[in-house]
């Protein structure tokens, strides 16, 4: 039986990140397609509130569609950086608060060459975003740390020491498959170890090409490397039994960082890997 959650599609696909005005298609086409929300990054929202204020909550009334989550990365091993990073933790929290969306993701920063991460940064680390958690469940959303390729925390023994050091209470986990697997890791049983605090998932499959791609050298934090759902590596039945039974009910999100198609045709192969594999229901509302 599948899970009881919301089940979207992150805008990523939609090459917001060159193309900020695209979120509006990545808001219609999720619609078109079923998937009952999506997510950007905080920038991009900071966007279009300055360039188009108002715009985006307007969309996703007239489409239905929710904005589930803002993500943020900064330098969160940079004490330095701490009063910036809360004041966006700040903003984006209240930006989700009026947009109705539930969750203010917390992206660790671009990794460096050298020298090797102290335990002192990790613990700096933890301390801000556990402040980022509490202003984001003082506006009434859930903060949650999200692992990810080409950052610090990357490999498995970065992502647990991370959730370790994080107080529970305030930072939960917003894992993601493809980045996990990307890493060097499994992602299942990362997932299954820290099921308890799985507050957001992002399923992202990888390309069965990955291997050769590392071998060649891919640049860091590319986003090659992934695969629509159903069309990379990761079976992902097994993380859905995982959180059935940890009784997960938040958000799953589909996510491909980088098309090698049309937004909508990569959207819709991953909806029907959903519907088709996994058993979830997607209705769609208009294009």
């Amino acid at each position: 039986m599948p899970l009881d959650v919301k089940i979207g599609h992150t805008a990523l696909t939609w090459d917001v990140f060159a193309h900020p005005e695209n979120v509006a298609d990545a808001i219609r086409d999720c619609a078109s397609l079923g998937f009952a929300g999506t997510e950007t990054g905080g920038r991009l929202y900071d966007w279009w509130e300055r360039e188009r204020p108002g715009a985006i909550k307007r969309i996703l009334a007239e489409t239905g569609v929710a904005m589930a989550c803002l993500f943020q990365s900064g330098e969160w091993t940079n004490k330095e950086s701490a009063p910036d990073l809360l004041e966006d933790a700040r903003r984006w929290s209240d930006a989700l608060c009026d947009l109705g969306g539930a969750v203010l993701m917390l992206v660790p920063g671009p990794r460096r060459e050298a020298p090797p991460y102290s335990l002192d940064e990790f613990k700096q680390m933890a301390e801000t975003m556990n402040q980022a958690g509490a202003i984001a469940q003082r506006a009434g959303v859930i903060a949650a740390m999200h692992p990810h390729w080409g950052t610090v925390a990357e490999q498995r023994l970065e992502i647990e020491l991370l959730l370790d050091l994080l107080d529970p209470r305030l930072v939960g986990f917003a894992p993601d498959t493809g980045q996990i697997a990307k890493g060097g890791a499994d992602p299942t049983p990362i997932v299954e170890r820290w099921a308890s605090r799985v507050q957001h998932v992002h399923m992202k499959d990888l390309s069965p090409e990955w291997d050769a791609m590392r071998k060649a050298g891919v640049a860091l934090r590319s986003p090659e490397g992934y695969a629509e759902l159903g069309q990379g590596t990761i079976d992902f039945r097994p993380l859905v039994a995982i959180l059935n039974r940890a009784n997960y009910r938040g958000w799953l999100m589909a996510e491909l960082d980088e098309a090698t198609r049309p937004p909508y045709e990569a959207a819709k192969l991953s909806k029907q890997y959903l519907e088709q594999t996994l058993g979830f229901e997607l209705s769609p509302r208009g294009r």
